[in-house]
């Protein structure tokens, strides 16, 4: 009996320790904002702020057009989704007793976010004159 409860002990701890990783990592990840399929040259820039909402960075041009910057996951997963699985993970962790955390975590590393950098340009007249995905 002695013999299993040694055991026992340092799996249980590793349990614990593991137990929530993939959780945190689901309910992280990156929101969808949009279409990025918007950034194409000569649309106007107010459709992409209505699509993508305003950039993370932005800078006004010595000839009066614009500079943005928006940092975008083309494979994000909408609110819903996070919730959803965060959800699954949670119940998942509670009945496997944390045993999950061994499928889940690689499961959400391989999902990694997959974030790009947009530069956009704009014409003084709004229109988008130079893209650059970093």
């Amino acid at each position: 009996m002695t013999q299993l409860k040694i055991m026992a002990v340092p799996l249980l701890v590793l349990c614990f320790l593991t137990s929530g990783c993939s959780v945190f990592m689901a309910a992280s990840r990156a929101s969808y904002r949009g279409d990025i399929n918007v950034i194409q040259l000569d649309v106007q820039r107010s459709a992409v702020i209505g699509e993508l909402g305003p950039p993370d960075k932005f800078s006004t041009l010595e000839n009066g057009g614009y500079d943005d910057r928006y940092s975008l996951d083309p494979d994000a997963h909408r609110t819903g989704t996070k919730v959803a699985t965060t959800i699954f993970y949670l119940a998942a962790d509670f009945f496997t007793l944390c045993l999950w955390e061994f499928i889940g975590t690689p499961l959400e590393i391989a999902a990694k976010d997959k974030i790009s950098v947009y530069h956009l340009t704009y014409s003084p007249e709004g229109t988008l004159s130079s893209m650059e995905k970093i």
